[in-house]
């Protein structure tokens, strides 16, 4: 039984869920300006949480030989943890349940992003990934959209959350961008046109560093929103200072060398850094 959720939470990403689930819960509460009613907030972190199990399951299911080829043993269905078949009927009903439950929210808009978002989640599994930087940019813009959706439910504290999303949209887009250096030669067999494989993996590393020094920069700007929570937030200024210097060791460390063992351990640097910005901006929005 251990093994077999230690499988599920491998196959979808269960860390990556949690912070999509957070990062709506931090959209509603700034424009909500205040805690949202309970139905909504757990229809729209359910929502997030599960769609984004459903778009790493099906990820797994077609990237089956491509992680076989990278050694990539961290994959359950790789390591025998899980069946495809089982993956894709997961993948299948994660997406579901979670169109369903971005219905609760009560709003339209909410639903057809959801729709949307799982749609080309499955046309990126089955076809878009293998355009390399196309692919790159959606899930750049599906790190971001988490935080569209408060602006959807909620008229207030716009402009904090499209600061937020567009960090969110950069350091995402950096972090696949640097993911195709470690998986170059898995890439090959699917032909993916990563900016690794189509540029060389020098260039895919400074250009991910440039998209990470890119969200750094915009990471002050909250706090001089006049009005807001965050106009001069202690909270949110060293939230957002050790967020800034945890992504700038990644920085550092990424320019030292670029092998899979660097960036494996960069990539979980980075979501560290993530989950720091997202807890400092909360509290910030809360007290």
């Amino acid at each position: 039984m251990t093994n077999k959720l230690k499988a599920l939470w491998d196959l979808t990403r269960l860390d990556h869920g949690f912070i999509y689930g957070l990062g709506v819960l931090i959209a509603l509460v700034i424009a909500y300006q205040g805690i949202p009613p309970v139905t909504i907030a757990l229809a729209g972190v359910l929502g997030a949480t599960l769609a984004e199990m459903g778009a790493f399951a099906l990820n797994d299911y077609y990237d089956v030989e491509v992680d076989v080829k990278n050694g990539r043993k961290d994959r359950p269905i790789v390591r025998g943890g899980i069946s495809k078949n089982e993956a894709l009927w997961l993948a299948v009903a994660t997406s579901l349940l979670g169109i369903v439950a971005m219905y609760f929210t009560g709003s339209a808009g909410a639903v057809a992003v959801t729709i949307v978002l799982v749609l080309f989640g499955a046309l990126y599994n089955a076809r878009l990934k293998e355009y390399g930087i196309w692919g790159n940019v959606y899930i750049g813009f599906t790190m971001a959209a988490p935080f569209l959706f408060g602006s959807m439910l909620f008229a207030n504290g716009a402009v904090v959350l499209y600061i937020i999303a567009a960090i969110a949209f950069l350091v995402g887009l950096g972090r696949e961008i640097m993911k195709g250096i470690m998986d170059m030669e898995g890439d090959a067999l699917r032909n993916v046109k990563t900016v690794a494989r189509t540029w060389g993996p020098d260039k895919a590393k400074y250009l991910a560093v440039a998209l990470y020094v890119a969200g750094m920069l915009f990471s002050p700007l909250p706090l001089l929103l006049v009005g807001t929570k965050f106009h001069m937030s202690l909270i949110y200024g060293v939230s957002a200072f050790v967020s800034v210097a945890i992504l700038a060791y990644v920085c550092y460390t990424l320019l030292q060398g670029h092998d899979a063992r660097v960036i494996g351990k960069a990539r979980k640097t980075t979501l560290a850094s993530m989950a720091v910005a997202l807890l400092g901006v909360l509290l910030a929005a809360l007290l």
